[in-house]
């Protein structure tokens, strides 16, 4: 079973890639389209195969650009796709605070911003393609996909390694924590703006609910009565750190040899020679 992570961006994503990473070492890859690292469309089932061909033992597989409505290997049943949701609200107020802090010369307004199509019902889009949270939820459900949730991140962890990768060294260290929420906060606490966020994110709300509904207690009840005693052990006793002998390894294949191949393959006139040594 290889496991394919759809990363939401500002969800605790970066730690569940990590996770992965020290988890699998070689065996794990962070991909994207190898026509453009942000251009359409999303990563493939030929995007895939190529990755394969390079890592012949994959384990696991994430990305920003990878989604939940493009089938990957359609003669194959070993996918076991995942992803975590966050609150809706939270998750575009933080979002907006991040594009801030970390683009410095940025001088889009607030106003501005929550108007673009591609941060509105973000999770939904990622997941179905479109601002559909009904779209959205057959996928999951026809995918079986894990969904997790970064309110309950240390709980989803434990039921991911139950129910769907026995094998997963859930150990981590926390990645890519805001070092400030100052502005978010206000976001969510002014009510003009609270309804900005409410009124561009209404189906991932739905989404959202549903989940924490009818998906997530499904989860909790597969696993049966000791979840919490098992919770609260795992956190007690938690190596808060990641092996660093899996992430040297997963590290040198990624930049050594998955990297240059797709930069070559972006180049004028090698696409070609690239394909012939991944057939």
């Amino acid at each position: 079973m290889m496991l394919v992570f759809v990363h939401i961006n500002k969800t605790a994503g970066s730690t569940v890639r990590s996770i992965l990473r020290s988890s699998y070492g070689s065996r794990h890859c962070d991909v994207e389209p190898w026509h453009g690292a942000w251009t359409d469309p999303p990563f493939s089932a030929a995007d895939l195969r190529r990755v394969r061909a390079i890592y012949p033992r994959l384990a696991s597989i994430a990305g920003h650009r990878v989604t939940g409505y493009v089938d990957l290997d359609e003669e194959s049943s070993d996918l076991a796709y995942l992803t975590v949701l966050r609150e809706p609200l939270k998750l575009a107020a933080s979002r907006f605070q991040y594009r801030l802090d970390h683009r410095k010369r940025d001088d889009l307004s607030f106003e501005d911003w929550i108007g673009k199509d591609w941060v509105r019902n973000a999770q939904t889009q990622r997941i179905a393609g479109s601002a559909s949270a009904a779209e959205a939820i057959g996928i999951i459900e026809r995918r079986g996909m894990f969904v997790g949730l970064t309110e309950r991140f240390d709980e989803s962890m434990v039921l991911l390694k139950a129910l769907r990768a026995g094998d997963l060294d859930i150990g981590y260290a926390r990645v890519n924590v805001a070092k400030r929420n100052t502005l978010a906060n206000e976001l969510l606490a002014e009510p003009d703006t609270r309804q900005m966020l409410l009124e561009a994110n209404r189906e991932d709300l739905d989404l959202y609910e549903f989940v924490g509904r009818e998906i997530y207690p499904r989860f909790q009840r597969e696993y049966g009565p000791s979840l919490d005693a098992d919770v609260a052990a795992y956190r007690e006793g938690r190596r808060q750190r990641f092996d660093r002998w899996n992430m040297l390894g997963y590290r040198l294949k990624q930049h050594l040899l998955h990297k240059p191949l797709l930069s070559l393959y972006r180049r004028p006139g090698v696409r070609r020679v690239v394909e012939k040594l991944l057939a």
